[in-house]
Protein backbone atom coordinates (compact mmCIF):
# COMPACT_ATOMS: atom_id res chain seq x y z
CA UNK A 1 0.00 0.00 0.00
CA UNK A 2 1.21 3.27 -0.98
CA UNK A 3 1.64 5.87 2.26
CA UNK A 4 -0.27 8.93 1.79
CA UNK A 5 1.47 11.90 2.47
CA UNK A 6 -0.61 15.22 1.93
CA UNK A 7 1.69 18.30 2.36
CA UNK A 8 -0.05 20.86 4.73
CA UNK A 9 2.11 23.25 5.60
CA UNK A 10 5.69 25.36 5.98
CA UNK A 11 7.65 24.78 8.83
CA UNK A 12 9.00 28.59 8.18
CA UNK A 13 5.23 29.54 8.96
CA UNK A 14 4.99 28.20 12.69
CA UNK A 15 7.03 29.61 15.16
CA UNK A 16 8.62 27.92 18.08
CA UNK A 17 6.02 26.22 20.60
CA UNK A 18 3.40 27.30 17.99
CA UNK A 19 0.57 25.59 16.22
CA UNK A 20 -1.42 25.68 13.29
CA UNK A 21 -4.59 23.96 12.34
CA UNK A 22 -5.08 22.46 8.56
CA UNK A 23 -7.67 20.49 6.90
CA UNK A 24 -7.52 17.33 5.62
CA UNK A 25 -9.78 15.10 4.15
CA UNK A 26 -12.49 16.97 6.04
CA UNK A 27 -10.53 16.75 9.53
CA UNK A 28 -8.95 19.09 11.40
CA UNK A 29 -5.48 18.44 12.07
CA UNK A 30 -3.46 20.50 14.38
CA UNK A 31 0.24 20.62 13.23
CA UNK A 32 2.82 21.60 16.53
CA UNK A 33 5.83 23.43 16.18
CA UNK A 34 7.90 22.17 19.33
CA UNK A 35 11.56 22.10 20.42
CA UNK A 36 11.45 18.74 20.17
CA UNK A 37 10.34 18.31 16.65
CA UNK A 38 7.09 18.73 14.53
CA UNK A 39 3.97 16.61 15.93
CA UNK A 40 0.44 15.94 14.20
CA UNK A 41 -2.37 15.63 16.02
CA UNK A 42 -6.03 15.72 15.79
CA UNK A 43 -7.31 19.32 16.43
CA UNK A 44 -10.05 18.57 18.84
CA UNK A 45 -9.87 18.46 22.61
CA UNK A 46 -11.46 14.79 23.39
CA UNK A 47 -12.72 16.59 26.85
CA UNK A 48 -15.49 19.16 25.13
CA UNK A 49 -14.93 18.42 21.21
CA UNK A 50 -13.35 22.00 20.53
CA UNK A 51 -9.93 23.18 18.97
CA UNK A 52 -7.43 22.90 20.64
CA UNK A 53 -5.18 25.25 18.24
CA UNK A 54 -3.96 28.19 20.67
CA UNK A 55 -3.31 26.33 23.42
CA UNK A 56 -0.17 26.65 25.48
CA UNK A 57 2.57 24.28 24.37
CA UNK A 58 5.36 23.61 26.42
CA UNK A 59 7.87 20.83 25.22
CA UNK A 60 5.85 17.75 24.14
CA UNK A 61 2.74 19.38 25.90
CA UNK A 62 -0.55 21.25 24.96
CA UNK A 63 -3.54 22.27 27.09
CA UNK A 64 -6.70 22.75 25.98
CA UNK A 65 -6.92 26.66 25.84
CA UNK A 66 -10.37 26.70 27.20
CA UNK A 67 -10.27 23.57 30.35
CA UNK A 68 -6.98 22.90 30.55
CA UNK A 69 -6.52 19.55 29.82
CA UNK A 70 -3.29 18.37 28.75
CA UNK A 71 -2.06 16.27 25.84
CA UNK A 72 1.22 14.42 25.02
CA UNK A 73 1.99 15.32 21.37
CA UNK A 74 4.10 12.97 20.90
CA UNK A 75 2.07 9.85 21.42
CA UNK A 76 -1.86 12.03 21.67
CA UNK A 77 -1.83 10.72 25.29
CA UNK A 78 -3.78 12.32 28.09
CA UNK A 79 -1.52 13.26 31.04
CA UNK A 80 -4.25 16.02 32.80
CA UNK A 81 -7.71 15.64 33.24
CA UNK A 82 -11.11 16.69 32.71
CA UNK A 83 -10.13 14.77 29.37
CA UNK A 84 -9.96 11.19 29.90
CA UNK A 85 -9.87 10.08 25.78
CA UNK A 86 -6.62 10.13 24.04
CA UNK A 87 -6.11 11.98 20.69
CA UNK A 88 -5.76 10.71 17.57
CA UNK A 89 -1.88 11.08 16.19
CA UNK A 90 -0.66 11.53 12.21
CA UNK A 91 3.04 10.65 11.03
CA UNK A 92 4.77 13.82 10.17
CA UNK A 93 7.29 13.56 7.54
CA UNK A 94 9.51 17.27 6.78
CA UNK A 95 11.07 17.71 3.07
CA UNK A 96 13.48 20.82 3.29
CA UNK A 97 10.95 23.10 5.10
CA UNK A 98 7.82 21.69 3.73
CA UNK A 99 5.63 19.40 6.30
CA UNK A 100 3.46 16.36 5.30
CA UNK A 101 1.23 14.44 7.58
CA UNK A 102 0.06 10.32 6.38
CA UNK A 103 -3.83 10.30 6.35
CA UNK A 104 -5.18 7.34 5.14
CA UNK A 105 -9.25 7.73 4.37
Amino acid sequence: MKDNFIQVADITDIDLNQSVSVEVGGKAILICNTENGVFAVEDRCTHTDIPLCGGQIVGNLISCPVHGAVFDLSDGSVQAPPAFEDLETFEVKIEDTSISVKYLK
